[in-house]
């Protein structure tokens, strides 16, 4: 009798642990699904600034006119309305083609005005959408530090040390500095400056990228741009 008791507690002790184990992998499997669509919303977050800054330039530059058919403008309008705006590219803006001068033609301002009526979008539009979006993130912090953090962890064996993300904004001296920073450096600059910092967006490339290489904050670019300036 003994014995079959013995039996029938070292089963019960075996389907607990069992029962336990599938509950922790399941867990874990909600985590990283969580974590999964948390750093889908923070990369989304990049995607939304380059919105901003993509309207915000066309809206700076209206007056002076665009090449009708600058691959510029036709991947902003499928970057902001989901579809292109020239049906067809033609020759690029060299000039030439084919050893042939071609005629150079820009759009006339009720052109550039019939683009801007389509493109359906101002710079405060666009403003407010990436300032919503990045204080819904703020709203669920804690969740969204832990995913990161995971990453952080991993270091060089992040999926997302290899991937790069282009990261060109709002400084001057943007161009001076690589374009491109690894996904995982992103996360970093968006740890610090958007949830430790609680600041409304990104900040600008100087400012990420001497974070990222000394852990330094410097004062913000003061651009001539109110709507820019907030982005800080």
């Amino acid at each position: 009798m003994k014995k079959i008791i013995s039996v029938f507690y070292l089963f019960l002790s075996t389907m607990a642990f069992v029962y336990s184990q599938t509950e922790v992998d399941t867990m874990q499997t909600e985590v990283e699904s969580d974590c999964d669509t948390n750093l889908e919303n923070i990369f989304k977050v990049h995607d939304l600034r380059i919105k901003f800054e993509t309207v915000l330039f066309i809206y700076k530059h209206k007056e002076g006119g665009f090449h009708k058919n600058n691959s510029f403008l036709n991947n902003s309008f499928q970057l902001i309305r989901g579809i292109p705006y020239f049906k067809e590219q033609k020759d690029s803006i060299s000039g030439v083609s084919s050893g042939e001068l071609v005629k150079v033609e820009f759009m006339s301002k009720e052109e550039m005005s019939q683009y801007i009526e389509q493109l359906n979008c101002t710079p405060e539009e666009a403003s407010k959408e990436y300032e919503d979006f990045v204080r819904n993130i703020q709203f669920e912090k804690d969740m969204y530090l832990r995913c990161i953090d995971i990453e952080l962890t991993k270091g060089g064996e992040s999926e997302y040390a290899k991937d790069e993300i282009f990261y060109s904004f709002g400084h001057p001296w943007s161009s001076l500095l690589p374009p491109m920073i690894t996904k995982l450096d992103f996360l970093k600059v968006f740890k610090e400056f958007v949830l430790n910092d609680n600041k409304g967006g990104m900040p600008d490339s100087v400012r990420a990228f001497v974070f990222l290489n000394c852990g330094c904050k410097i004062p913000p670019f003061v651009s001539l741009s109110p709507i820019q300036n907030k982005k800080q």
